[in-house]
């Protein structure tokens, strides 16, 4: 499961760098707002996302259970788990286990790879970061109502919405992975408890890694 997820974790990724060359280096080019996605395919579920200050604060849950069939062996996983990040201080928290880890992003200084870019070279440039993937930009289509843009990368095509990705359709390996918005708010109030932990969890310090 970890190889998938994994996978299209840097699917993800790469479809992020993507909006970035868009605008400043934010997580989102939204200020705040609500997603909630249905998953389907090897993994069902329910992922949900609540953000503010263009997703330098952020809330993710996830529950879900995964089944994938690899060289004649069945994988299967349940997760119920949830993600802050607020500024540089994240915590993940495993809801099956009740444990917590609580660590700090790298600093970094955010990036605005097309500061001094025009028009035309900003659009050359994600044009570029397409094409070293092996993608293609296709034409634009509506989505819940909102006109999106549409990339294909790496086996999986994703519609995007101001440099949020509303719909992704994936099979990677063998493994069929989607994620589709069914409620979409943007620029709405979230509250500040959004972004601060649980309570009731303790917390270690360390890693989370995908």
């Amino acid at each position: 499961m970890k190889t998938k997820t994994t996978i299209f974790a840097n699917l993800l990724l790469l479809l992020s760098l993507w909006a970035y060359s868009q605008d400043d280096a934010n997580r989102y080019l939204v200020k705040s707002g609500y997603i909630e996605y249905e998953l389907t395919g090897s993994t069902k579920g329910l992922k949900k996302i609540w953000w503010d200050n263009y997703g330098d604060k952020e809330h993710i849950e996830i529950k879900s259970s995964s089944e994938v069939k690899l060289l004649g062996m069945v994988q299967k996983e349940e997760e119920h788990s949830i993600h802050i990040t607020n500024g540089y201080i994240y915590w993940h928290i495993d809801l099956l286990e009740g444990t917590g880890i609580k660590g700090t992003e790298e600093y970094y200084e955010p990036v605005d790879f097309t500061e001094n870019m025009t028009d035309e070279e900003k659009k050359q440039f994600e044009e570029n970061i397409l094409t070293a993937f092996g993608g293609e930009r296709l034409p634009p289509e509506k989505f819940l109502g909102y006109t999106c843009e549409v990339l294909q990368v790496m086996g999986a095509k994703s519609w995007i919405y101001k440099g949020i990705i509303l719909k992704t359709t994936a099979n990677l390996m063998g493994v069929e992975i989607n994620e589709t918005t069914v409620k979409f708010d943007e620029n709405m109030k979230i509250l500040d408890s959004k972004f601060i932990p649980p309570a009731d969890i303790e917390f270690s310090e360390g890693m989370y890694e995908n």
